[in-house]
């Protein structure tokens, strides 16, 4: 039978080689299964740390993808082994004159549109309007006032925006039927003229005015069709939610073929960006579930954006239909579906940097490699916004200046990969991240730096 450890512990001179043997296989057991618990409380404290931190950064800290934070402990990361991380073996590619031409050239931008900002110091409010606004002047006299006896002498005159609250009509089309004085009740053939009636976008009580209100107030100004309502029972208008919403159904319908035309416009562009966007869609009774919307735009004319829907889906065979037949670059974030278009012929895979970096910025502080792949990236949206001020071939230019940065994203690709490939979270790293190719990057200079710009 076992004996409590305290007791062995108390009179060990009296045991056996036997009994301390066993004590001490005891006592190893039970410190691997201590050390087992640890590891795994330490994994998920880790694992919360990174998540309160993401938490906080959403919540306190700047959203945008193209500044980094102030200090370099907010993004860097733990990317490779500890002394080759400590030693920073990417310091180097800071030297590359290109990086420091790009910075200065960055800091003159932003000391240029300073110094022609123009300053809004005792501007009048008038000046905010455009000039052709309508002005209604109203001219008041002074009591006491008398034409006869007074000459006016000057004018002091006070301007105020106003604004006329929305208001219901209903146009009646009153179509008059007639026919000739002379025809008559006995004749066999008696002519009746009427004009013909107009044909409505949609075939309801709603006007083609009302209905561009109510769908541009729902999708452009985010209004619910129920607060619409709510809205115009203030004017005297009490529309049922559910006969708008059949409103908007049947304006979507009669507006599909200029959907239609909208996707094969921007399908014929040689540069797409894509991104799948995730949406709650109410279609089962008393619950929602998850659906996603593909969105693609036109990033290089100004045809917009379209978005396809699937059911809901976010699978390959949506994206084999959506990009059939389609000859261009698709820009896109990592996620694993665009892989398929990479031994397309014809098609050019383009990575998004704001996602690159934004798997750096979310691990911990002590590599200062990371450090240097971050500043990088932020070199390359400085190079971006110089590019867009440039009035001669700004992406004539562009494509120079990143093709000066090749050594750098030479060397930064290799290592993301090789990251990739040795780290518990390499599969979450390589479905949200595409390492573009540095050439490919570089030539691309119609390519914008991630799909948000």
């Amino acid at each position: 039978m076992d004996m409590p450890y305290c007791t062995i512990t108390s009179d060990y001179h009296s045991l056996t080689r036997e009994a301390v043997v066993k004590l001490l296989e005891q006592r190893d057991a039970e410190l691997k299964n201590k050390e087992a618990e640890l590891k795994i409380k330490d994994a998920e404290l880790e694992r919360k740390s990174r998540r309160i931190l993401e938490l906080e950064r959403m919540v306190f800290g700047r959203r945008s993808e193209k500044r980094l934070p102030e200090s370099a402990s907010g993004w860097t990361g733990a990317l490779f082994d500890e002394q080759w991380a400590k030693e920073g073996s990417l310091a180097r590619v800071e030297a590359l004159p290109i990086i420091k031409e790009i910075k200065q050239q960055a800091g003159q931008r932003r000391s240029s549109r300073r110094a022609s900002r123009p300053s809004r110091k005792g501007r009048a409010y008038a000046s905010y309007v455009p000039e052709n606004i309508e002005r209604q002047v109203t001219e008041i006299y002074p009591e006491g006032y008398d034409a006869e006896r007074m000459v006016i002498i000057g004018h002091d005159r006070s301007e105020h925006l106003c604004l006329r609250p929305s208001s219901f009509y209903v146009r009646v089309e009153d179509r008059v039927i007639c026919r000739l004085k002379e025809a008559r009740p006995t004749d066999a053939k008696v002519d009746i003229l009427e004009a013909p009636l107009k044909k409505q976008a949609v075939d309801c009580f709603a006007d083609a005015s009302l209905l561009a209100e109510i769908i541009t107030a729902k999708f452009a100004y985010h209004q619910p069709e129920y607060r619409q309502c709510e809205r115009w029972k203030e004017l005297g208008v009490n529309l049922p939610t559910s006969t708008v919403n059949s409103w908007v159904h049947d304006a979507a319908d009669a507006l599909y073929p200029l959907y239609k035309l909208q996707v094969r416009q921007i399908l014929q562009s040689p540069y797409l960006q894509v991104d799948e966007t995730s949406v709650q869609v109410a279609d089962r009774k008393g619950k929602t579930r998850k659906g996603y919307l593909w969105g693609v735009r036109d990033a290089m004319h100004s045809r917009g954006v379209f978005f396809h829907w699937k059911d809901g889906s976010r699978s390959g065979t949506v994206a084999d239909e959506l990009f059939k037949g389609y000859q261009g670059a698709i820009q896109s974030d990592g996620y694993e579906v665009y892989s398929r278009f990479e031994n397309v012929q014809g098609i050019v895979l383009l990575g998004c940097m704001a996602h690159v970096r934004r798997k750096f910025e979310h691990l911990a502080a002590d590599d200062k490699n990371a450090a240097h792949i971050i500043e990088t990236i932020a070199t390359l949206y400085e190079l971006e916004e110089t590019s867009n001020t440039r009035k001669h071939h700004p992406r004539k230019w562009k494509q120079n200046e990143r093709l000066k940065l090749t050594p750098f994203l030479s060397i930064w690709r290799p290592i993301c990969w090789m990251y990739t490939n040795s780290t518990p979270q390499a599969k979450l790293w390589r479905r949200h991240c595409v390492m573009p190719s540095p050439y490919g990057y570089a030539l691309a200079g119609m390519c914008r730096t991630d799909t948000s710009t």
